[in-house]
């Protein structure tokens, strides 16, 4: 079973790192979602490719273990680190919500440009490194913070878990629609 500790409060980060690192998390999917409409002179018209399906699914399968693990203080716009994850899917990847995105990123680029690995590649190089770049920033200030250790989920029966279902919807409707 996990390690149970009283809570503690959030230690915010954000006064310990600069004022870019900090717009970059706090903007962080808006940045993806400016990245992928860059890119869209460049990719090709849709051709509906079906296997896309694969990295959607196990990226949000990958999401919602590691949501289940990491609590509500993720969502946010400011890093902080009330505790240290080493459970579930933190186990092996430090940052599987990272990975997961970038699994659905791939399986919406896939539908919607095809298999071609050239216009997924670009599709996915800026979220890539912008997360590469967060993940490596945020171990950097978890090290320096040091905070306590939990290895088992939060509480799923809080109406937050509501939430994280219901941010599903888009990407599987967007490949929905790319699809037919």
């Amino acid at each position: 079973m996990g390690t149970h500790r009283r809570p503690t409060r959030p230690h915010h980060l954000s006064g310990e790192t600069s004022p870019v690192k900090a717009m970059l998390y706090q903007f962080r999917g808006e940045l993806v979602v400016l990245w992928g409409l860059a890119c869209l002179p460049w990719i090709l018209p849709s051709q509906a490719w079906v296997p896309s399906i694969i990295p959607l699914l196990v990226g949000l399968a990958l999401r919602a273990w590691a949501r289940r693990f990491i609590g509500a203080h993720s969502r946010g716009r400011i890093l902080s680190c009330p505790e240290r994850v080493s459970g579930g899917p933190y186990r092996w990847v430090a940052h599987p919500l990272y990975l997961a995105n970038v699994l659905v990123l791939s399986g919406l680029a896939s539908c919607v440009i095809g298999p071609h690995p050239l216009g997924i590649a670009l599709a996915l190089s800026g979220p890539v490194l912008l997360y590469a770049f967060l993940a490596r920033e945020e171990s950097k200030l978890l090290a320096k913070a040091n905070p306590p250790s939990r290895t088992s989920p939060v509480d799923v029966t809080s109406g937050k878990w509501r939430s994280e279902w219901a941010s599903f919807l888009p990407p599987l409707l967007l490949w929905l629609l790319a699809t037919r």
